[in-house]
């Protein structure tokens, strides 16, 4: 009976040990593919950033309809992780900005918008379906350190970096997942940008204001460490970088959408 009880005490060890080996191999080979997964959210569109020609392109499509022949090629160099994609538009069958309200103009800055309420209050991504309030983030007392709060269901705005239309880089921060705290998901889609931007580079993000509604043309997509973000808010435009955790589960890293202003309605 002795003799059972210890034959039995050591298959449960040995079955436990199985088990857990299996475990660890199966553990491994997720994050070795979420490691995988993260390095293809490394996309960049190598253009020159020139919305005013890009205004030109979609003047002329409205108006030279009759002798195609005489439009040229349009070419956007999309660089996702080690994969160089060409995305071919022709510039008399696409206009970038078909998409948006009739009322969009490019951005010129004016003396009278030193007058406007320019906090941002609504952000939306038509190609993902975001669309989402925002919150100016608090700062915490964590005793020994700060932080800023974690934005819950909403996107959050660092209030210290730059509003819409101003120079400089604006920094808003929304959760992939939160299952333990459950604070929401509002950034859950942001991983398919990089996927969309192979096919089309003009992806736009929308930030209302009290005053107007303004457009940043993502540009670049990018993956960090968290211990390696840090908040730059120096730019010579005024540009949108969205934050999220990834991968999912993992959350060791943080995707960055950069975007560019390029108008407002």
């Amino acid at each position: 009976m002795n003799f059972f009880k210890l034959f039995l005490k050591y298959r449960i060890i040995e079955i436990l040990g199985f088990s857990f080996l299996i475990l660890g191999g199966l553990l491994y080979v997720f994050i070795q593919y979420s490691n995988e997964t993260i390095n293809d959210l490394n996309t960049e569109t190598i253009q020159n950033f020139n919305p005013e020609k890009t205004q030109q392109i979609s003047d002329t499509i409205n108006n030279t309809n009759d002798n195609p022949n005489n439009l040229t090629s349009a070419k956007n160099i999309i660089k996702s992780g080690t994969e160089v994609t060409i995305v071919n538009q022709s510039e008399y069958n696409s206009d970038p900005y078909q998409e948006l309200p009739a009322n969009f103009k490019l951005y010129k800055k004016s003396i009278f918008d030193f007058f406007d309420d320019n906090s941002p209050k609504v952000i939306s991504i038509n190609e993902i379906g975001l669309k989402s309030d925002i919150k100016e983030l608090e700062i915490v007392d964590l005793g020994n350190s700060s932080s800023y709060e974690t934005p819950k269901n909403i996107v959050g705005h660092i209030p210290q970096t730059v509003n819409p239309g101003e120079k400089g880089k604006s920094w808003y921060f929304g959760h992939l997942e939160s299952f333990i705290k459950k604070e929401g998901n509002v950034f859950h889609m942001l991983p398919k940008i990089p996927e969309l931007m192979k096919s089309d580079p003009y992806i736009f993000i929308h930030i209302k204001t009290n005053s107007k509604t303004f457009v940043y043309q993502i540009y670049k997509t990018q993956v960090v460490p968290k211990e390696e973000l840090v908040l730059d808010i120096e730019s010579e435009y005024s540009e949108v970088i969205l934050v999220t955790c990834v991968p999912s589960f993992l959350y060791h890293s943080r995707l960055l959408i950069h975007s560019k202003l390029i108008g407002t309605y």
